[in-house]
């Protein structure tokens, strides 16, 4: 997980979502196999691992922006993603229920596990008064994913790709960010798990000029200037 290095404590965090603030629940396979099941489709775990891994390879989506920010464009999006893995299963032609089910299931709640020191650090920061927002890769339900999650009430705004055109790490989101939030880039930190879009997005539109690698959320506070959290056990 990478952390910009900060001196003084930050006016704003950013934070990334998935495998950040939380991950899906058992697995991304796990869940693409429930829609399988109420398909009627009878896969092996390992054949579908196999080919959401080689899917993965060839690309999750189209990074290129602008792009639409309609509902519907992001469930397209996400469906060409889909519809490549269930090829390589021998399924190109499932009808448009499937994927419909698909995009449901990875905006329910009970498909996420937020990770047990997520609020504690939210908390710990707003106590603070430091002030905190997202910046996601993510289709058009993430706000309402949060809130059934209990998350949102922690975030003033959460940005999300998918409603506004452009994804991280181009400049674009990040300056949205900043701009829907009119924070200081020079009193901003961004937090996520993927040093391609965190970190070198951050750093070329927020002009973060370092960059702190922490294995847990909860070791970011003593970076901004607080104490750590007590941990159990």
């Amino acid at each position: 997980m990478n952390g910009a290095k900060s001196s003084t404590r930050p006016e704003i965090v950013f934070f990334d979502v998935g495998d950040t603030l939380l991950r899906v629940d058992p697995s991304w396979e796990a869940v693409y196999l429930r829609a399988c099941r109420e398909h009627g489709l009878r896969l092996d775990q390992a054949d579908v691992e196999r080919a959401f891994r080689q899917a993965i390879r060839e690309g999750f989506w189209d990074e290129e922006g602008p792009f639409e920010t309609t509902m519907e464009a992001s469930y397209r999006r996400v469906q060409g993603f889909d519809q490549r893995m269930m090829a390589l299963l021998g399924h190109a032609d499932l009808p448009d229920a499937f994927y419909r089910r698909v995009a449901d299931l990875f905006v329910a709640a009970d498909a996420w596990h937020v990770f047990p020191e997520t609020r504690p650090v939210l908390q710990a920061l707003a106590g603070a008064g430091v002030r905190l927002a997202v910046i996601s890769n993510w289709v058009w339900g993430l706000p309402e994913l949060l809130h059934e999650l209990d998350l949102a009430r922690h975030f003033e705004a959460i940005v999300v790709s998918a409603r506004v055109g452009y994804q991280k790490p181009q400049p674009e989101i990040f300056r949205h960010a900043l701009d829907v939030t009119r924070a200081d880039p020079a009193r901003a930190v961004h937090v996520g798990d993927n040093p391609a879009a965190d970190v070198r997005g951050a750093q070329a539109d927020q002009g973060l000029t370092g960059v702190a690698m922490i294995r847990r959320l909860d070791e970011l506070l003593p970076l901004v200037g607080l104490g750590a959290l007590a941990r159990a056990g």
